[in-house]
This record gives C-alpha cells, structure tokens and sequence, in this order.
C-alpha cells in the first residue's frame, strides 16, 4: 500500500489544472472529494500497518526470553503484515532467527539472517542480523567467521552512531538491545575460548541504561 500516498500527491499536485478542465460540473467536483477522501484513508491505512508491525516485533521481542512459542507467534504475524514495509519485515526475520537458535535450528536461522541482509538497508537491523551471526558462530565454533561478522557489526555501530540524530524511538530501542547482544555475545565467546580477561571486559562494556 505504499504507492497510495504517492498517487495522492500527484493527485493533489494536478488538482488546479483537473478543476480548470471541469469548470461548472458539480459532479465532477464531487467525483474529486471522493478520490481525495479514499486516498487519505488509504494512505492512513499504510501508517497504520507499519505501526502495527512495530508493535508486533516489538511484543515478540519482549518474549524472547520468557516464552519462545509466543515470540514466535507475534514474529510471524508481523512478517506476514510486512509487505512493502522492509524494515519490519527485517525486524520480524531477525526475531525469527532468534527463535530458531534458541530451537537450535541453526540452518533456518542462517537463511533468515541472510534474508535481512539482502532486504534492507536499515542499518539497526543490519547489525542485529550480524550480532545473530556471531552467535551462530560462536555456537558452532567457526572462529574466522565470528570475527568476520564481529568487525562487520562494529563498523555498523561506528556508522550508526555517526547518525544518532536520526533514529526513530523504535529504532534506539533496538540499538540497546543490538550493543546488549554484541557485549553478551562477545563474552560468551571470549570465555569459551579461555580468554577470561575480554569476557569480562565484554561484560562492562554493556550500557545498563
């Protein structure tokens, strides 16, 4: 539903030269206030979907960590109301890949996760579909590739934080889980690698706020 608000300006950008050509038809006129009216409706509809989406990666999230089934659920649904909307439906694929890990099925996580990174260029989900990457990773003991995708995400944080200014509300919000998950994960790895030191490093470097 995007190209909806597009025909409504286009519309309204011709709409002298449309009531010159129909001067004196009172018809028309009414014909005009209808399309106008219709494409503000739909136009509303698509922002509206969009927060919804939000809203629904948003719950899934807040579930990760008590009930798998129910983010599950609530990812679903948002990747099923994502079309034309690609940063929540990156969002939705990224909280699907979590899923997954947790599940331990580990050859769809990868397929979702590298889903994101050709849909998007929202550079928050980017770094969180990295960040999976380096769990999946460190899960399966692929060194090279963990720090492969470890110098991937902290290019994106560079990037990110160079453009602070223009994050969305939802879009901080996930920035302090994206840098919560590279501390946590970076940890993990340290420590299972008998790196004691950088695990803990790892750790302080998480922002509580």
């Amino acid at each position: 539903m995007v190209f909806y608000p597009i025909i409504f300006c286009i519309f309204v950008s011709n709409i002298k030269v449309i009531l010159q050509t129909t001067k004196h038809k009172p018809r028309t006129y009414l014909i005009i206030i209808f399309i106008l009216v219709l494409c503000s409706f739909l136009s509303a509809c698509s922002r509206v979907d969009r927060a919804k989406v939000d809203r629904l990666n948003s719950i899934s999230y807040s579930f990760h960590y008590r009930n798998i089934d129910t983010a599950y659920v609530y990812a679903k649904r948002a990747l099923e109301l994502s079309k034309g909307y690609d940063a929540g439906k990156a969002e939705a694929l990224n909280n699907l890949a979590f899923v997954d890990m947790v599940r331990m099925n580990y050859k769809s996580a990868y397929e979702k996760l590298d889903s994101v990174l050709s849909i998007t260029d929202n550079q928050v989900e980017l770094l969180i579909a990295d960040v999976q990457l380096m769990r999946l990773c460190q899960r399966e003991s692929k060194n090279k590739d963990f720090y492969d995708f470890r110098e991937k995400a902290i290019r994106r944080q560079k990037r990110i934080a160079e453009e602070e200014k223009l994050l969305t509300e939802h879009q901080r919000k996930r920035m302090v889980y994206a840098n919560s998950e590279f501390s946590i994960v970076s940890s993990t790895y340290y420590y299972y690698v008998g790196l004691r030191a950088q695990s803990a490093q790892a750790m302080e470097d998480i922002n509580e706020d």
